[in-house]
């Protein structure tokens, strides 16, 4: 019985390793992730593995956040949290001016149950956005931004339009 869930672990592992991190497709799935586990699963092994740059990073930090919401444990939900937490606010304090980091943020703390006490950012995140989304050069991550934002039912007309200028 160990010998089959060695050979399980390691077949699960080469193929972990042998994907490639696909940024643009974690970006898509994030939302999706925090009702599917496996996704959410998938996707931060594979982040944990291979994220190298800021952004990537910081993608790996949304998802060890999410990874909390299918944990049963509520002492294990909170530390998953926090682990995710912590790397995200490192990385703002590297990178302030990186719209897709303060992004995160504001897509966690805008969702984020009070009892976290993680929602100091939320107005100045949102502010950000609306002053700084347009100036990204990457059209697809800027719509998928976009997209989650207008979603999220949390800026007015006026704000979204301010979003695509």
């Amino acid at each position: 019985m160990a010998i089959r869930f060695l050979l399980f672990f390691l077949m699960i592992s080469s193929q972990i390793s042998a994907q490639e991190l696909n940024l643009l497709k974690i970006r898509k799935e994030y939302s999706s992730a925090v009702k599917n586990e496996d996704l959410c699963e998938n996707n931060l092994n594979l982040l944990r593995s291979k994220a190298k740059a800021t952004t990537e990073k910081g993608y790996l930090a949304v998802y060890e956040m999410v990874y909390a919401k299918h944990m049963g444990n509520p002492f294990k939900k909170l530390g998953q949290f926090n682990k995710g937490k912590n790397l995200l606010e490192s990385l703002i304090v590297q990178e302030p001016n990186n719209v897709e980091l303060r992004f995160i943020r504001w897509s966690v703390q805008t969702h984020a149950p009070s009892i976290l006490n993680y929602s100091a950012d939320i107005k100045e995140d949102k502010k950000f956005m609306i002053d700084h989304l347009y100036s990204m050069q990457n059209p697809d991550v800027k719509e998928i931004i976009y997209k989650y934002i207008k979603g999220a039912n949390a800026f007015s007309e006026v704000e979204l339009k301010e979003l695509v200028k």
